[in-house]
């Protein structure tokens, strides 16, 4: 999981004003876990946020179906609202 954290961090050096992702930030598609929720959302997270144990669990989750290597817009495979919670989780743990 640190190679992935590391690949995503490579957006805080670089940043294309094209993506309409912030520097430092990572897009994120959260897609639905296969348990019939097949809508998907796509979220703008700073890269160090991802460090947060409720988001490092469900980047486990990501690289365990995904792989390690995606290309593009991250893809985590779980629920919209459970993908908020652990959003909320960290910003609160980070006084945002």
């Amino acid at each position: 999981m640190r190679e992935l954290i590391r690949r995503l961090s490579f957006s805080d050096r670089v940043s294309d004003d094209s993506s309409g992702v912030p520097r430092g930030c990572v897009p994120v598609l959260v897609v639905g876990d296969g348990d019939g929720d097949d809508e998907c959302e796509r979220f703008v997270v700073r890269v160090e946020t991802l460090r947060h144990p409720s988001l490092a669990a469900l980047l486990e989750m990501a690289a365990q179906e995904f792989g390690y290597k995606q290309e593009g817009i991250l893809r985590v495979p779980c629920a919209i609202h459970q993908f908020r919670q652990a959003l909320t989780t960290a910003a609160v743990s980070k006084g945002y």
